[in-house]
């Protein structure tokens, strides 16, 4: 353990980020807090305290792996590059270049290893990669807003301001940890990140499992545990990156606080505990803070003295969370080419209550599975089946429901998981339910509204012979943008008792009924404004240049009708929609019935 300043930290060392290390995570907020701690150092004239860095060096020539720092190393590492290249005089680029970016005789000073080596390399070589997960892409953004502030420093300041930001990173101070063996560095890392600075769960889950694989086994697991830990985060890496994509977005993934540790809490409830005498799943509100304190760290404690039973749950363990965050991967990739998963995870939205178990279904190749003695349903219509009913419908969350069924999963035939499903659907949202809330009820705002819609609206297209909405027709929809119309105008222009209104107030009563909704193109309904239903079905550029024959039929159907659309024809409208979506979504034979 030594205090040293970054230059002669930096000296003969090659550094290397391992493959299990999560991705760069740096913004450019961070980035400028960099900045602000070096311009501070310049101004005050001596060293600023950067950090801890913990190392782990197997051997005197060995590469020197970067436990705990990488994110702060890999910054650096760019802010240099960017400097140096900013050097006009060639002896002083070429120091600082051997110094800090790559050595004549042993080549590059840092390196980060994996799926980001090549990019990282092209990167700082200004190859200009281009970035194929999340991670690179917040490389690249970090490096090019480095590259652009050293620019305005060297446009506005001149040469002496480069040379002296190059001399205050040198003197920059740093606290350096080594170790040989990369377990005990690990244990080493988390013993000083639980004395407060933040980390994110996955980070501390992965450094406890080394602890007592180091402690308590030898190290045995330790290699096992750090590459099986670094293909989830660079899973997690790809899927948020796909989840991300216009026309195939999911929102909940796609959502900021989305993270890493938002998948370990819904392993926790889908992991089999039985098999190691521990209890997984228990706790329904659980949070990834609960999943470390209240489940993972008891049982490593308790098994601490059975060496067997430890290596065996911790190997099940790691094993099981690397092949659910692929399992989510896998699902991510699969709304490309599945349309069911298409409209399930793009377009519903389904409550991320119902993952663990969708993760789940899908890694045990389950996911298809039809189930005669269910109306042939697939389980993954099941899932929609119940998301639709009951938590966008109902708009209720009835987690500890879910977390039972994830905790007997591993004894439950798919035909056992059906059968839970439906009753579930039974008790919270039975069809007469289904059927009146569709119909009654207000809906413009209810999170299910696009799924009924668009389900309507392929109906619609195979009645007049067309093929449904496929994937591309639903991609193409997301990224022109979809929107729900209101086919008698939310703030009327004109009275409304030729439309059947006694009142004004009964109006807006029935304006966010299913029956006065549709599917529109985003520019035809903001040229829609508020006309009337007459002007939308008439005019050639509205109503009539739509795509969607749900509305189109309108158009159609009520071309010389005056009222062109009436408090009768939303309540006629919803009561077909939501008949139509009985017999879509069925819970028994009988809903098929005519």
């Amino acid at each position: 353990m030594a205090t040293q300043t970054i230059e002669q930290f930096f000296t003969g060392k090659s550094l290397e980020i391992p493959a299990y290390q999560r991705d760069y995570a740096w913004t450019t907020s961070n980035i400028d807090d960099l900045f602000e701690d070096i311009e501070e150092a310049m101004e005050l004239g001596g060293g600023h305290y950067l950090g801890t860095f913990i190392l782990s060096q197997a051997g005197k020539m060995a590469p020197v792996r970067v436990v705990d720092g990488q994110q702060r190393l890999t910054t650096l590492t760019m802010l240099l590059d960017a400097l140096v290249d900013a050097v006009d005089e060639l002896p002083i680029k070429e120091h600082y270049r051997s110094t800090y970016i790559t050595h004549p005789v042993y080549g590059p000073k840092f390196t980060v290893l994996g799926s980001n080596k090549t990019f990282f390399s092209a990167l700082l070589n200004d190859e200009l990669p281009e970035p194929d997960s999340d991670g690179q892409q917040r490389l690249l953004v970090a490096y090019q807003w480095i590259r652009q502030r050293i620019s305005a420093i060297k446009e506005h300041q001149g040469q002496e301001a480069i040379k002296n930001w190059l001399l205050s990173i040198s003197h920059l101070e740093v606290l350096e940890f080594t170790e040989a063996n990369e377990g005990k560095a690990i244990r080493m890392f988390q013993s000083v990140n639980d004395r407060g600075v933040p980390l994110a769960k996955m980070d501390i889950a992965k450094s406890l499992l080394i602890y007592y694989s180091n402690r308590f086994l030898d190290g045995e697991l330790d290699s096992m545990i750090a590459d099986k830990f670094g293909e989830a985060f660079r899973s997690f890496s790809k899927l948020k990156k796909l989840a991300a994509e216009p026309g195939y977005q999911i929102r909940l993934i796609n959502r900021d606080p989305f993270r890493e540790d938002n998948v370990l809490r819904y392993h926790y409830f889908a992991f089999n505990g039985e098999q190691h005498d521990v209890e997984s799943g228990a706790d329904y509100n659980a949070t990834s803070e609960t999943v470390l304190e209240s489940f993972l760290k008891p049982a490593l404690k308790a098994m601490r003295g059975d060496k067997e039973r430890l290596a065996r749950f911790i190997s099940d363990y790691v094993s099981d969370l690397e092949v659910f965050f692929k399992g989510l991967l896998g699902l991510t990739e699969g709304v490309r080419t599945n349309r069911g998963l298409y409209l399930l995870l793009v377009v519903q939205d389904i409550s991320a209550t119902l993952y663990p178990l969708i993760i789940r279904l899908f890694t045990s190749k389950m996911l298809e599975v039809q189930v005669p003695s269910y109306l042939n349903y697939s389980m993954l219509e099941l899932i929609e089946l119940a998301d639709l009913r009951v938590f966008k419908l109902q708009g209720t969350n009835p987690q500890a429901d879910m977390a039972a069924l994830m905790r007997a999963f591993s004894h439950l035939t798919t035909e056992e998981i059906a059968e839970r499903l439906i009753n579930f659907c039974q008790r919270f949202m039975p069809s007469a339910k289904f059927e009146s809330r569709l119909a009654g009820e207000e809906m413009f705002r209810n999170p299910g509204l696009a799924r009924v819609l668009l389900e309507a609206e392929s109906a619609a297209r195979v009645a007049v012979g067309l093929p449904q909405l496929e994937i591309g027709d639903l991609v193409e929809i997301n990224t022109a943008g979809l929107t729900i119309e209101h086919i008698l105008p939310q703030e009327p222009s004109f009275g409304v008792r030729l439309y059947g209104f006694r009142t004004e107030e009964a109006y807006l009563e029935h304006i966010h009924l299913l029956g006065n909704l549709a599917p529109l193109e985003k520019r035809i309904n903001s040229a829609c404004n508020n006309c009337s239903a007459e002007n939308k079905m008439r005019d050639q550029k509205l109503y009539r240049s739509s795509q969607f024959r749900l509305i189109q039929g309108l158009a159609a159907k009520n071309a010389s009708a005056n009222p062109a659309f009436s408090k009768d024809a939303i309540l006629a409208r919803s009561i077909e929609i939501a008949k139509f979506s009985v017999k879509k979504w069925p819970l028994t034979e009988a809903d098929l019935a005519e």
